[in-house]
């Protein structure tokens, strides 16, 4: 059995997943929205800064959180943005599945398991 055989075979079925399609069809939607699509990545990214510093311990930043909340509430009214994050929520959760058993691998052979 090749490893690189089978990587490639894991990207040829992820490309084939519903989760996939429905992400990449979200995603030509929002396109035609620029200004949605504008709002959507600044969420992403703000949401991503509060995550981090959660992760790290940290308290987030008040503004952060405000801004984060508030582009949520903005977002929610548009039914685009809404489908897109949901399809890329339903996308990650497939690809931490798939890191998460590759990584009980890793911890196995570095003896960690």
């Amino acid at each position: 059995m090749n490893v690189y055989d089978n990587a490639n075979e894991l990207a040829k079925a992820m490309r084939e997943s519903h989760e996939y399609k429905k992400l990449k069809e979200a995603a030509a939607v929002l396109e035609k929205d620029p200004d949605a699509k504008k709002m959507v990545n600044e969420y992403l990214m703000v949401a991503q800064e509060v995550e981090f510093a959660k992760h790290q311990g940290k308290t987030p930043d008040q503004a952060s959180v405000d801004k984060m909340q508030k582009l949520q509430g903005i977002l929610n009214l548009n039914a685009d943005a809404v489908q897109y994050l949901n399809a890329l929520i339903r996308f990650q959760m497939m690809l931490m599945d798939v890191t998460n058993t590759i990584q009980d691998v890793v911890k196995e052979a570095m003896g960690e398991k």
